[in-house]
């Protein structure tokens, strides 16, 4: 696939820089957190339906059935938001700051992260209480993504250039392994049907492993990535960073293909719509101003043309 914007940025009443952003593509809803509240877009037109004051969001996670979203905040609170009702209906401490959220809707568990803190914090999402956290004896989490398939966690370790595979239900640990020539913040996302971890840092390396440690591929990658998201039906990755705009396709047997950059004007964050296929991205300048949306169209690249028969 080709990506390119479908039309003009269209600008977005709420204050950035945006630390989230998620997609129900179901109900065509976008979830973008900016510096002082969370702003529910039409997914089709970028139009605002609705502004949750809610300050120092830094991750988001969907419960898909019911179409709430947990935010979690630098300020070390969950709160659950109920977007028909414009409104948060629920909050909670989560102990510490919450870079990271994953609802994990089979158990009905949210896990939550964030730097420093020793151990993932673990809450049940329908009676909205905390659990035991899930503790890692000698490690400390940096990054974690699930395998939808196994539901085992691999997790990103703080200090080690390693991740480990964790048995959420447990902690434990079931394996470990080297990720050599990675350093500073990992992004890690995982696709399901190829059984493909991707691991990338901000020195421009992007590397995938299968389900048992093994590296199959390294690309580089523009500089500076710091989020990644997955069409897990198409294969494709959307990353943001300080470069830009980076589009990845996911291939089975070979190495990723690098199918599109662009340079930023200012901080963004890029989802993919599973509905249309297409990526949405949201901007602003560093200071937060100028906030605005935009869709990038998905189009098959174009046939090669055949030889002319002789």
């Amino acid at each position: 696939m080709v990506f390119a914007p479908l039309a003009a940025a269209e600008p977005v009443a709420v204050r950035g820089p945006f630390a989230a952003l998620t997609i129900d593509a179901a109900r065509r809803r976008i979830f973008a957190a900016g510096a002082t509240s969370v702003a529910v877009l039409d997914a089709d037109s970028g139009k605002l339906l609705a502004t949750i004051r809610l300050g120092a969001a830094r991750s988001m996670a969907l419960e898909p059935l019911g179409g709430h979203v947990f935010v979690g905040t630098a300020g070390g609170r969950v709160s659950e938001i109920d977007p028909d009702r414009k409104s948060i209906v629920r909050s909670l401490d989560a102990g510490g700051p919450v870079e990271r959220l994953y609802y994990d809707s089979t158990s009905g568990r949210l896990y939550a992260d964030g730097a420093g803190q020793v151990a993932l914090a673990v809450f049940d999402a329908p009676a909205f209480t905390p659990k035991p956290p899930l503790a890692l004896p000698g490690r400390v989490p940096a990054a974690f993504i699930p395998d939808p398939i196994t539901g085992e966690f691999y997790v990103a370790v703080t200090g080690r250039p390693e991740i480990a595979v964790v048995d959420p239900r447990s902690g434990a640990v079931r394996t470990a392994f080297p990720v050599p020539g990675l350093s500073g913040k990992l992004v890690l996302r995982f696709d399901a049907a190829f059984g493909q971890l991707v691991v990338a840092d901000a020195g421009g390396n992007l590397d995938v492993y299968d389900r048992a440690g093994t590296r199959l591929a390294r690309v580089a990658v523009p500089d500076g990535i710091d989020a990644c998201e997955i069409d897990m039906g198409n294969h494709i990755l959307a990353c943001t960073g300080a470069a830009g705009l980076t589009f990845v396709q996911l291939v089975r047997d070979a190495a990723p293909q690098i199918i599109g950059t662009t340079a930023s004007s200012g901080p963004e964050l890029a989802a993919l719509d599973a509905k249309t296929n297409d990526a949405v991205v949201v901007r602003s300048q560093i200071d937060g101003s100028g906030a605005v949306f935009e869709r990038w169209s998905a189009a098959p690249p174009a046939p090669s043309p055949h030889p002319t028969a002789r």
